[in-house]
């Protein structure tokens, strides 16, 4: 009966199933199934589509960074005042940081600028890691019903089940005549042979694709018989049963290998670890793998033929799930051992240039936070690449190589900002605003190294014995307002009038 049961299921099946298979529509999904589709291998896609998603939200992570040096700067300025404040409020911990927070908001620290950039990426993270799953879960559903397809389309034209086999099939064995039984194992021989013939082209189709001319090499399979007396021989056991018009193909092109790998990753639908026999999945780790799409509601496929398709599901694998040459161990750990390492690199990175701006104080409770958070966010990067697909650990390691690299650069990019900055600081300011205890002082000049440290003084005047009053000797130094500034003479302790006066007298 189970043999009747296997014929009727095949019986007026013979439309492609696969085009009719949903797919997920969300934002997501979209860039990675259809806006990214003309890189064609899925893992080097996801290495694209990583590195273009960091360049659209880079600026962003500039601006933290930019911010954060800012912020640097000003604790830096105000340390010596927050030292006092400090030793102030020694015994009263709440009273200092509500006095920190107030002055550092007067100076223009940001407390929020870090927090931004971090809230985003977040947002990211989480929406991928379930966009990426669905994703996983459809294209491990859709890779199968391409498998079904063509495992039904050739055995369909290979074997037509006669009518009176099936009625043989619903006879009990006392029933059946030595005729009866003598038909039966023969129907059941050729769809033996058969279901061998469809799980090769499964086999080939999965690993190597397929193309019409692999019917050939189905005509010259053989096998290995022994005769009577101990002979072996070569028979081809497949050229009976192929009829001259046998196709492979629904249409005309060449299908490629339905295998989505990458690298070493055999499945990168599956995760990237060593046990489980992750790289073809038996039918249980099939079932929890494609999740809903076990349902019809999600896959779009009427109940009758969902039904048969997952039954049917250790058949038409039976040689990926046997073949004793190929292993089905799916990776080797590489893709979470890489997430551990990137991301402990990033929290040490990210920490030092907390420290650096000041928006951490590396001691107490705080200190306790940043040491736990060392561990738990590394942990939980494995857990998300142990039980995740491939894809979304190959994303994870990407996106943190990607971020370590922009950190350098933007690192970079703000120091020599910094630099130029310093290096037009020779202007000469009057009047800072920061002088003494935050009053403007508009006697204080700012001048460069090298500059006469009298320029800017107020003249010293002097009695006269006759009575009048006369300026300093020239010769020390005095300085000589033109127009509310000083002379640039004075400034840089050199008389460029005398110099002219000697050429004149030369010529």
């Amino acid at each position: 009966m189970a043999f009747l049961n296997t014929i009727l299921s095949f019986l007026g099946i013979s439309e492609a199933i696969t085009q009719g298979v949903q797919a997920p529509s969300g934002m997501w999904h979209i860039l990675i199934l259809k806006t990214f589709e003309f890189v064609a291998d899925y893992g080097w896609r996801i290495v694209v589509f990583t590195v273009l998603l960091k360049l659209v939200i880079s600026p962003l992570d500039f601006y933290q960074r930019y911010k954060m040096n800012k912020n640097q700067k000003i604790t830096e300025r105000l340390k010596p005042t927050m030292e006092k404040i400090q030793k102030q409020y020694a015994g009263d911990k709440q009273a200092f940081q509500q006095k920190q927070m107030e002055l550092n908001r007067k100076e223009g620290y940001s407390y929020f600028s870090a927090c931004l950039p971090m809230i985003i990426t977040l947002v990211v993270f989480i929406t991928l890691w379930m966009s990426m799953q669905t994703i996983a879960r459809y294209m491990m559903f859709k890779e199968y019903t391409t498998l079904y397809d063509e495992y039904t389309y050739v055995t369909e034209q290979i074997y037509e089940v006669p009518p009176e086999i099936i009625e043989i099939g619903n006879k009990s064995e006392e029933e059946k005549t030595d005729e009866e039984r003598k038909m039966f194992d023969e129907a059941m021989r050729k769809w033996e042979i058969t279901q061998k013939i469809g799980q090769d082209v499964v086999y080939q189709m999965y690993y190597n694709g397929i193309d019409e001319s692999y019917v050939q090499t189905l005509r010259d399979h053989t096998v290995t018989v022994t005769d009577e007396a101990g002979n072996e021989s070569a028979v081809k056991d497949y050229a009976d049963m192929l009829p001259d018009d046998l196709k492979l193909l629904r249409g005309d092109a060449a299908v490629e290998p339905v295998q989505s790998s990458f690298l070493w990753i055999k499945n990168i639908w599956a995760p990237d670890v060593p046990w489980g026999n992750q790289a073809v999945l038996s039918k249980s780790a099939f079932l929890s793998g494609i999740g809903d799409y076990q349902k019809s509601e999600t896959s779009g496929l009427d109940g009758g033929v969902q039904t048969r398709l997952i039954d049917k599901y250790d058949e038409v694998m039976y040689r990926l799930l046997n073949d004793a040459q190929t292993s089905r161990t799916n990776g080797y750990l590489i893709l979470p051992i890489l997430v551990v390492l990137l991301s402990v690199g990033a929290q040490l990175l990210s920490m030092f240039q907390q420290k650096r701006a000041g928006q951490v104080n590396a001691q107490g409770g705080v200190a306790t936070s940043m040491k736990v958070m060392m561990f738990v966010m590394p942990v939980m990067m494995a857990v998300f690449a142990l039980q995740s697909a491939s894809i979304f650990a190959l994303y994870m390691a990407v996106n943190s190589a990607t971020t370590l690299l922009f950190n350098l650069l933007f690192t970079g990019i703000i120091r020599l900002i910094d630099k130029l900055r310093a290096n037009k600081s020779h202007a000469i300011y009057a009047g800072s605003p920061r002088g003494g205890a935050g009053l403007a002082s508009p006697d204080i000049i700012h001048y460069v190294k090298g500059a006469n440290p009298n320029a800017g003084a107020r003249p010293v005047v002097t009695d006269d014995p006759t009575g009048k009053k006369s300026k300093k000797d020239r010769s020390s130094a005095t300085v000589v307002r033109r127009g509310g500034r000083p002379d640039p003479n004075e400034l840089m302790g050199y008389d460029m009038s005398a110099n002219k006066s000697d050429k004149q007298k030369r010529k």
